[in-house]
């Protein structure tokens, strides 16, 4: 018989067949395994190759701050002012400038921690709640009713064994911080911090974990140098919406997770490209809770319930480097290391780019949506309401109760005053009697890239935006 035949051959030949599909198994996760590990080093050396020649073109140390994409603006061209050119000098790497002194930097904390308090006590709140009666609008209540009624520890990176708790707000440098607090674990050694595979803050999570018990919080946090991190409210949502909505190509998840349905819904008119613009980013805004939206786009009081955690340090985005190097000086952890010191900026250029978009109305509707941070920080809206077109719509007087005034620490126009009286003395003393103009310098020689008036518009893809000035601190001490 035929069959009974062809039996006997699968019988013979079955324990050669299965023999040889275990060894083409084999031999596929081994070379799969080999060709990922190439693959890995190959990218990881073109990443290498192209975070170098980035930086050799920008004339800086090859040092990466975060992540993101980049849109340079031209550089500014002629005299700088304070509402339509940059007056942010950018330095090298290698080089920050020194730090205020000590009794400077302590006096502008306690004006900080000062303006949070008064804000926590003027609404009647956590730690500073009290039986009196407060003269409350109407609009701050319905504010207050959405916002936590209890400290949200669980929002703390907090190191025990450092004394060091930090509440780390999307969108205010919290990337660059973070790769500092993982400095500070000695796990990570300085050039593996800029090759991370996951977000540095999502890393340093895992770094510091949350404390045994909610009830060791309060006694760990009053022996720890706390930090509270701010930005302005508007140049956070600006940069949330360049890095997450503004090119769908760069991040496809951002517009198909939010782009995608504000342009069906907002849109009034076609030919804007395939992302949403600004303007309907914050019509979107404006029609939305931000609970259950990006952090980035949620008040920080509701993330990190400043006045829920007696936070001792608060440091802003826009100084962010003489802030951290004065908390690392604080908490005895020495000083910061010098490569890591970028310069990054959202210069008035940006700013009036995107804010001409909206109206006056949007503007202050923005900023009644976020009227909290600008209290507890003492952030001020006039450049931004000056940049907003008049509209057609009038204006709800209720819109114009308690917006911001000028700040008196007008720290950047003393800065720009004393510069230019320095470098005219030193024009003076090489020239005698004779006043020349003052040269242009070469950026090439200098490691400093400026132009037009000794300044210049650059912005580097991060979160992390510079001090507007070294010294500014010195400035407002003297102001104030």
């Amino acid at each position: 018989m035929v069959f009974p035949g062809i039996i006997r051959r699968v019988n013979k030949t079955l324990p050669a067949l299965l023999q040889t599909i275990v060894i083409i198994c084999l031999l596929h996760f081994l070379t799969q395994g080999i060709l990922t590990k190439i693959n890995k080093k190959f990218h990881l050396s073109r990443y290498s190759h192209s975070d170098a020649t980035t930086q050799r073109s920008m004339g800086r140390a090859s040092t990466r701050i975060g992540g993101g994409f980049s849109r340079r603006p031209r550089p500014a061209r002629g005299r700088s002012s304070s509402t339509s050119t940059t007056t942010t000098t950018t330095t090298t790497t290698t080089t920050p400038l020194p730090p205020p002194p000590d009794d400077v930097m302590e006096q502008e904390h306690q004006r900080r921690l000062e303006t949070l308090h008064t804000a926590c006590a003027r609404w009647n709140l956590g730690l500073w709640s009290s039986n009196k009666s407060t003269n409350i609008s109407a609009d701050v209540m319905a504010t207050l009713a959405t916002m936590p009624k209890s400290p949200l520890y669980q929002a703390l990176l907090v190191s025990e064994k450092h004394h060091l708790a930090v509440c780390p707000a999307a969108r205010n440098g919290i990337q660059w911080l973070a790769r500092r607090l993982l400095r500070l674990t000695g796990r990570f050694e300085e050039h593996q911090l800029h090759r991370l595979h996951e977000p540095p803050a999502a890393i340093a999570r895992h770094n510091f974990p949350y404390l045994s018990s909610w009830e060791k919080y309060p006694i760990v946090l009053a022996k720890s140098l706390t930090i509270l991190m701010a930005r302005h409210p508007f140049d956070r949502l600006l940069a949330s919406y360049r890095h997450i909505l503004e090119d769908p190509e760069k991040n496809p998840h951002g517009y198909l997770h939010y782009g995608r349905r504000i342009v069906r819904t907002y849109r009034q008119a076609p030919g804007h490209g395939k992302g949403p613009t600004f303007e309907e980013f914050v019509r979107f805004l404006l029609a939305h809770d931000t609970h259950h939206l990006e952090d980035a786009w949620q008040p920080t009081m509701r993330r990190c319930t400043p006045c829920h955690i007696g936070y001792n340090m608060v440091t802003k985005y826009e100084t962010l480097w003489n802030d951290v190097q004065w908390a690392w000086k604080r908490a005895g952890f020495g000083t910061l290391n010098t490569t890591d010191y970028v310069v990054y900026t959202l210069t008035p250029e940006i700013r009036r780019q995107y804010f001409s978009e909206l109206t006056l109305t949007q503007v202050l509707e923005l900023f009644k949506k976020y009227k909290m941070d600008f209290q507890l920080y003492g952030y001020t809206l006039e450049e931004h309401m000056a940049y907003a077109k008049p509209g057609e719509e009038a204006i709800d007087p209720a819109l114009l109760v308690d917006i911001p005034r000028v700040s008196p620490y007008h720290l950047q126009d003393v800065q720009e005053q004393s510069q230019e009286q320095a470098l005219l003395k030193v024009d003076h003393e090489n020239t005698g009697r004779e006043q020349v103009p003052y040269p242009e310098p070469d950026s090439s020689n200098t490691g400093l890239a400026l132009t037009g008036e000794r300044h210049a518009a650059v912005e580097v893809s991060n979160d992390i935006e510079p001090p507007k000035d070294n010294w500014q601190f010195q400035n407002g001490a003297r102001a104030s």
